[in-house]
């Protein structure tokens, strides 16, 4: 394998990697705005100068653009290159305003941290800084241009990734400024991207504004729940409250990017109409109630049924934002609780259809996570998932007295026909996030958790199985719905002993051949694809 040397250190040449990629594989940091290992490298900023050796020849050269070759020499420390790294830094603080204290990006700020490590301590500019305007560029981003560097992470962005092209770079010298293209505002959906790349505080997320100060902030790394594309997320929380969803980089799904419906479709979470308690008994007469007594009541009322109208006579409503664990609960419930039954997947198809961008990172149809995990375990634990209809038709007909009623979707919405033929059941038990007409109608209603209330696994359209984490309590006395689904198992026969959703998976894994490989572990690192169901 051919080599070439970094600050002394043989390192071995990679196809495709340029040298400050090499170097950051080898803990050597090289600064660096213009580049994003998601864009191309204009090279234009030229702070990541470094002084290469080769031929008998040294000199500066940009390390996002250089690609090594045998036996180059790379200097990433020299006198030249902190000069040039100091002296970048200065021309770009020169009409900088000094607001870090009001800046949303203070404490994520790569212009803050460069300037402390690479710059000066002093300035020696004293006229008055040339000051340009706030802007409204779109739906949810702001541009305080005054704060720009002219890095064109955002230009090359919406020319490359989404394919909108909105932004351009205008006029020269000291005025020169990005913009939008007049009539033309930033709304593509995929925006919000923009506001991540900045390594400044220019590009803002309207709803995050003067919300929180990021050290303020603790993260869970998440799954987006808002498609079956799975995009990887961090979500960032603070006094039991969600203030921002971010993409986390990963190759195989999302890239470096999420689109702007997940980024900001988590408002549910909050919601006032969070179903917060069990409760027994309907509309007016819903009454609070321990957990114990909740799942005791559904147990005799499912018995009861059982006994006058058969195993058959119940049926379940399984919704595709429930995790793999709970599926596989929810499927052991019906197979090995009541002994039969019938289940039937919820779809949460959009009519819009797939939409997708020049980068080929795509919003999917299918607004659910993990439509594929449910229809692969359910099939597997309880051998035939029923369509919808036959479900609807049953207890239109009155061979289907109970249903088991998965919510989760803060986009579900019944039909006039389907609350009627709600209306008929004898036992209607609904496990959701939010109050509607249908958990009103229920007999029981047992309150869930969102997806950043719980741990788990999702697995996207592709069938890559991927780990979500708890980083919220569950308000009330809202319980994950693995909780919910093993203790209502267990009411009906079953003797599940498991604590925790990484154990529910163990036994997933065992029972569900395509699910074998499956580990908390390997589904938090990337993802783990699933074998193909046969």
């Amino acid at each position: 394998m051919p080599t070439f040397t970094i600050n002394g250190q043989e390192v071995e040449i990679q196809p495709g990697r340029n040298v400050l990629q090499i170097a950051a594989d080898h803990e050597v940091e090289i600064p660096h705005y213009c580049y994003h290992p998601g864009l191309t490298a204009p090279a234009n900023c030229r702070m990541c100068l470094v002084e290469i050796e080769m031929g008998g020849r040294r000199g500066m050269m940009p390390s996002c653009t250089q690609m090594p070759a045998e036996g180059m020499i790379v200097d990433t420390e020299t006198d030249a290159v902190k000069a040039n790294q100091k002296a970048v830094m200065e021309f770009l603080l020169i009409n900088h305003p000094l607001d870090c204290p009001v800046c949303d990006q203070a404490g994520e700020c790569e212009l803050q941290d460069y300037s402390y490590t690479y710059g000066a301590d002093h300035s020696r500019y004293h006229e008055h800084k040339h000051i340009q305007p706030k802007k409204d560029v779109g739906e949810h981003v702001l541009l305080y241009s005054d704060r720009c560097i002219r890095c064109t992470r955002c230009v090359r962005f919406c020319d490359e990734i989404s394919g909108t092209s909105e932004l351009g770079y205008f006029n020269r010298g000291v005025h020169n400024e990005i913009d939008i293209f007049p009539g033309m505002p930033m709304d593509n959906r995929l925006s919000g991207n923009t506001v991540d790349i900045c390594p400044v505080g220019a590009l803002l997320d309207k709803e995050f504004l003067f919300k929180q100060r990021v050290w303020f902030l603790q993260s869970a790394d998440s799954i987006c729940p808002g498609c079956s594309t799975g995009c990887n997320i961090r979500v960032d929380v603070n006094k039991e409250r969600i203030h921002r969803l971010v993409p986390r980089a990963n190759h195989d799904v999302n890239d470096y990017w999420m689109c702007d419906d997940g980024r900001h479709g988590w408002g549910y979470v909050h919601d006032d109409d969070r179903l917060l308690f069990p409760t027994i008994g309907q509309g007016d007469d819903q009454n609070l109630v321990l957990w114990t007594a909740a799942i005791e009541h559904v147990r005799e009322k499912l018995e009861a049924v059982k006994a006058e109208h058969g195993a058959d006579a119940i049926a379940g409503l399984a919704s595709s934002h429930l995790t793999n664990e709970e599926q596989f609960l929810f499927g052991k419930l019906f197979s090995d609780g009541i002994g039969g039954g019938t289940i039937a997947l919820q779809d949460a198809t959009s009519s819009e259809g797939d939409v997708a961008f020049k980068s080929g990172f795509t919003i999917r149809e299918d607004k659910s996570p993990n439509a594929r995990g449910a229809q692969e375990i359910l099939s597997a634990v309880v051998g035939t998932v029923a369509s919808t209809d036959v479900v609807w038709e049953g207890i239109r007909e009155g061979r289907i007295r109970a249903l088991l009623l998965m919510g989760g979707n803060p986009l579900a919405r019944f039909s006039d026909a389907e609350r009627e033929a709600l209306a008929q059941l004898d036992l209607l038990v609904v496990n959701d996030i939010l109050a509607g007409d249908v958990s009103r109608m229920a007999h029981v209603v047992l309150p869930g958790a969102a997806f950043i209330e719980k741990s788990g696994t999702f697995t996207n359209y592709a069938g890559r199985a991927q780990r979500l984490n708890a980083g919220l309590e569950p308000p009330g006395d809202a319980r994950a719905d693995w909780e919910i689904l093993r203790d209502l198992s267990n009411a009906m026969g079953c003797e599940f002993t498991m604590d925790t959703a990484e154990e529910v998976m163990g036994e997933v894994a065992k029972a569900v051949h395509s699910f074998e490989s499956v580990t908390h572990e390997n589904a938090g690192s990337g993802g783990m694809q699933i074998e193909a169901a046969g």
